[in-house]
């Protein structure tokens, strides 16, 4: 698990280039919910954009035959005052519990006085990417497929599922004060 560290180097992948962050764009019902998200891993960061391509065509927002998207890399920049992050160790009961209520509503009233209230105070989220790869396990998960999703074997059996020493590190940058601390450095263009 990549810390989150003065001077970093962050990845966002996407179908256009993206040099100035706006959080009232951000999707609701993310991983660990609405802001913008960066990834540790270049290679990550590209391989989103075939996923950030589908939602575009499907949202109409670009052409049938657009074939190339961008990774936009920033650089985090703490500030002197500090800033409040919240990092998962790993892909844990608590990871799994904050993904569940962020991507269904329903279950936020059900888990969100399990989880540490900690989390819910930061203004950076950090831990595991859940990608289009895990997206049927969570979605078993939270579908209660495994178990009654509070139940230690149903959370257990869904972070075996997840295979969680392949996942990769993202970083969500959940306020406008966090915005701040990252400044852009380039947008390259990936033919998919």
């Amino acid at each position: 698990m990549n810390k989150l560290k003065d001077g970093m180097l962050l990845f966002h992948g996407s179908y256009t280039t993206v040099r100035e962050i706006k959080l009232e764009k951000c999707s609701n019902a993310k991983d660990f919910g609405k802001g913008f998200y960066l990834l540790s891993s270049l290679a990550q960061a590209r391989a989103f954009i075939h996923s950030s391509l589908r939602k575009a065509l499907n949202a109409g927002d670009i052409a049938a035959d657009q074939n190339h998207g961008y990774v936009s890399s920033f650089r985090y920049h703490e500030p002197a005052d500090g800033i409040e992050v919240y990092e998962f160790p790993t892909t844990n009961r608590d990871w799994l519990w904050f993904v569940a209520q962020n991507r269904r509503e329903r279950l936020a009233k059900q888990l969100r006085d399990k989880i540490d209230p900690q989390i819910f105070r930061a203004e950076i989220t950090v831990g595991k990417v859940a990608n289009d790869n895990t997206n049927a396990t969570i979605a078993a998960y939270v579908g209660g497929l495994y178990g009654k999703i509070e139940s230690e074997e149903a959370v257990n059996d869904a972070i075996k599922r997840l295979m969680p020493d392949k996942l990769e590190d993202q970083f969500c940058f959940l306020t406008e004060r966090a915005i701040s601390c990252l400044e852009f450095q380039e947008a390259r263009k990936y033919v998919v």
